[in-house]
């Protein structure tokens, strides 16, 4: 069952914004049927400019895997972003700064997987402004991942189906992941992160 979009905003200590319940049903599903589709083709990816040991997890970069990007319902999916003129009049209303999403003109998107002991320390994106969308399967079968803003002490929540939007330069973390029941690594079982990033040429 569809339930409302809640845009929820915070200005200080950083502007940033959860979006609740930001897909349909169908949505999911599609997007859940392709990341079933991509979980056994990832990979650990070390982090670029940041020392061993800063995360552990694997992910997919949609934009190499894809060599047309209307096949994906993934990236279809996160594109109804550019029309949702709710989400970028609530950006404007929190800070100047995203005033630049109209700037931007390249995004890259991949899907980030978290399982058992599963980490990301504290780091910095390198883009302008990071989106993020949590989603896994029914039932839930893991606790932790949420995140953590570190430099503000702000801890996040994590809910399925929910939308972050924030300045890219904003450290943040993840929660190690810890499965309920023991599972074959990439299972499916775990936290799927959709990240995409809006960038400058």
């Amino acid at each position: 069952m569809n339930q409302q979009k809640s845009y929820i905003t915070h200005k200080e200590p950083i502007p940033y914004m959860l979006i609740k319940n930001y897909f349909d049903d169908k949505d999911i599903e599609s997007l859940l049927s392709e990341l079933r589709f991509l979980t056994p083709k990832m990979t650990y990816q070390e982090p670029k400019n940041m020392p061993d040991g800063t995360k552990q997890n694997n992910q997919i970069n949609l934009d190499d895997f894809y060599v047309n990007r209307e096949s994906s319902n993934i990236l279809n999916t996160m594109n109804k972003i550019y029309d949702d003129e709710e989400l970028k009049k609530n950006l404007r209303d929190i800070s100047w700064f995203y005033n630049i999403w109209n700037y931007t003109n390249i995004d890259n998107t991949f899907v980030a997987y978290y399982e058992n002991t599963d980490y990301y320390k504290a780091h910095r994106d390198i883009s302008i402004i990071s989106i993020m969308y949590w989603i896994w399967e029914e039932p839930k079968s893991f606790t932790g991942g949420n995140i953590h803003l570190t430099d503000y002490d702000i801890e996040i929540p994590l809910e399925r189906n929910q939308m972050m939007i924030m300045p890219s330069s904003t450290y943040h973390a993840v929660d190690p992941i810890k499965m309920i029941k023991q599972a074959d690594k990439l299972s499916g079982k775990g936290r799927y992160c959709i990240v995409r990033f809006l960038k400058m040429k």
